[in-house]
């Protein structure tokens, strides 16, 4: 006999042919088709549990994260691998970016804003809106660092997050208000204090430049690095150039004794802005909340490129010139052009430009979208005008269309009928009256429902079927 190959034998499709068999599958209700996919993912579970080789593996991937003690992200991801599934790193940042329960930053209600200073509400909606955005940027320490604005200089008194709080958790009523030494002027609507010894760093820079308002803190794995290199931050990018020149100062750890203190400022010196401290960050500052967030986001990214560019050599990069860096940074304190107010506006005083304004308001922008309730009083409301109109002697009213406004600039209605019948339609509306059969006379009658009646005067309208009648 002869042998048959099992390529050659067809396969069973239990008396349908293969299309007739994918025909029967599609025609398969909704419901029954999930159901089969359930029992398929059953299947392939069921295989790999009962796999030999997956139970070793596993075991001893449980096995060494309990000797390390990496914590449950790095066993969770070993598994991922293991297991094939696709999708990003899984980053202990990110735990909590899912969750849809917003806590609103402008929680000052009512008359509770009647208990604050003028200005003082405003300023702590922008405050927090701060810690906000650095959380959602993933600039945060868990509880630590902080992020101060002084309220006025005649009183010294400041806003600073309770300490033991999460940046998400900060609200415009829980800022705790402070004074120079940072003890508690008022608690907030929370019980926990402050931290005083972090405060200092921040009193100091408040106390030697009473021109700056807004301290940040940053403490981010690039900025980190940036501060413990030699070279410190290098003109690279514009964003490296748009914050101005840079401090640097090397932190002991403390700041407690006066020589410290004195030297910390006169490193900071009149007019910069950020400052580095020596493997522990770095300070930025700015005259409004909205320069200080414009410096904190343009030096993370300038830290950001450099320590990409830092495998390649220091002397293979390509500094910055002199002068192009000065008309970078002339052009960042400027108003860009296009931002020329609307001809409405012309005539009225120009207000000043703020550093990082038009930045910080889109932020508040996409805050208040996403649920946040900031609270914030935008400069530039994002509110559109009416489109423009012709200009006419003569208004029409809403309810009237014209057609010939609609086709002026067609041909068709320019030399067609179109034009024609409208003129037509136009001239007998005026002179439809002159040509009316009617006839107009005016009658006086008595008033009615009064001891003494008067004779009123009224045009009645003859009719030319009354009139043929009559």
């Amino acid at each position: 006999m002869t042998d048959v190959s099992e390529a050659d034998v067809p396969p069973q499709t239990n008396g349908f042919g293969a299309e007739e068999e994918d025909d029967r599958t599609k025609m398969r209700p909704a419901d029954i088709d999930a159901d089969m996919r359930e029992m398929e993912r059953r299947k392939r579970v069921e295989m790999i549990m009962s796999s030999r080789l997956f139970r070793e593996e596993l075991e001893r991937i449980i096995e060494v994260q309990l000797k390390d003690g990496n914590g449950p992200a790095g066993l969770l991801q070993q598994i991922s691998d293991m297991m094939g599934i696709q999708g990003g790193r899984l980053q202990s940042t990110n735990f909590f970016k899912t969750s849809n329960c917003v806590v609103p930053i402008n929680d000052i209600r009512g008359v509770e804003s009647m208990g604050y200073a003028k200005g003082e509400k405003i300023l702590r909606c922008k405050l927090a809106a701060v810690y906000r955005l650095m959380d959602l940027y993933g600039w945060t320490q868990n509880i630590y660092n902080h992020i101060t604005a002084r309220l006025n200089q005649d009183q010294e008194h400041f806003l600073v997050n309770p300490f033991g709080m999460l940046y998400h958790e900060i609200t415009a009523s829980s800022l705790v208000k402070v004074d120079m030494q940072g003890q508690v002027v008022e608690q907030g609507t929370t019980n926990f204090g402050v931290n005083v010894s972090g405060f200092q760093l921040h009193a100091v820079v408040h106390a030697a430049r009473p021109d700056i308002k807004c301290i940040i803190h940053l403490h981010t794995p690039s900025v980190l690095a940036v501060s413990s290199l030699k070279c410190g931050l290098l003109p690279l990018c514009q964003e490296s150039i748009v914050i101005g020149e840079v401090s640097q100062h090397p932190y002991l750890g403390s700041i407690h004794e006066p020589e410290e203190k004195e030297k910390l400022a006169r490193d900071l010196g009149p007019l910069n802005k950020v400052m580095f401290l020596s493997n522990h960050g770095a300070l930025c500052c700015g005259e409004t909340i909205e320069e200080a967030f414009y410096n904190v986001y343009n030096t993370v990214l300038a830290c950001e490129t450099q320590l990409k560019l830092m495998p390649v050599g220091i002397e293979n990069l390509q500094l910055i010139p002199d002068e192009t860096r000065k008309q970078i940074y002339d052009a960042a304190r400027n108003a860009p052009e296009g931002t020329a107010p609307p001809p409405s506006q012309i005539d009225k005083k120009e207000k000043r430009f703020r550093i990082g304004g038009l930045e910080y308001e889109a932020l508040m922008r996409m805050l208040d979208n996403a649920g946040f309730r900031t609270g914030y009083i935008y400069r530039q409301p994002l509110v559109k005008g009416d489109p423009p109109r012709p200009r006419n002697d003569v208004e029409v009213p809403p309810a009237v269309s014209s057609l010939g406004y609609l086709l002026e600039e067609e041909e068709m209605y320019k030399h067609g009928n179109w034009k024609k019948y409208a003129d037509g339609r136009k001239s007998n509306d005026r002179t439809r009256w002159l040509n009316s059969p009617n006839v107009y006379q005016k009658v006086e009658i008595l008033e009615t429902g009064t001891p003494d009646p008067k004779k009123i005067t009224k045009v009645e309208v003859i009719t030319f079927e009354n009139k043929e009648k009559n």
